[in-house]
């Protein structure tokens, strides 16, 4: 395993209750949760901040720029971007944005197990999907 991708399991594991409060959150519906995925954006990252700005052209409400001014400003050292949306939707904005988030959007194309949800992790220059079991996401 690589430090990049050690890095990003730790974000992955130090956000799982804020991942499992914001899949909670959303109002129920007929759709699996296999449909869904949820993304961890550093903004101090590239990708993770290229991804932010893909992902604000479809909710102008995101304003990732301002929650990056903000968290450094308040003394955050590495602010990060959480959320849950269409599993489809996040492959079609990710895909065109660069040859790293084109191959996780490949992949996130791929049926999962039901019960699991596919998490978009960019940090530590790159991006990479995990695949959490719903179960072990704490409440937050």
């Amino acid at each position: 395993m690589s430090s990049d991708h050690d890095e990003r399991a730790e974000l992955l594991d130090d956000h799982r209750p804020e991942l499992g409060r914001l899949l909670r959150g959303l109002p129920p519906r007929g759709a699996a949760v296999a449909a869904l995925s949820g993304y961890l954006l550093s903004l101090r990252e590239p990708t993770g901040y290229l991804v932010a700005i893909g992902l604000q052209e479809r909710d102008p409400d995101l304003e990732p720029e301002r929650t990056l001014r903000s968290a450094l400003a308040s003394g955050a050292r590495a602010p990060v971007l959480a959320g849950v949306m269409a599993r489809s939707a996040l492959a079609e904005i990710i895909a065109p944005l660069s040859p790293v988030t084109r191959s996780v959007a490949a992949e996130m194309k791929k049926a999962v197990p039901s019960g699991t949800l596919r998490v978009v992790v960019a940090a530590a220059g790159g991006a990479e999907l995990f695949t959490v079991k719903v179960a072990d996401l704490p409440d937050g």
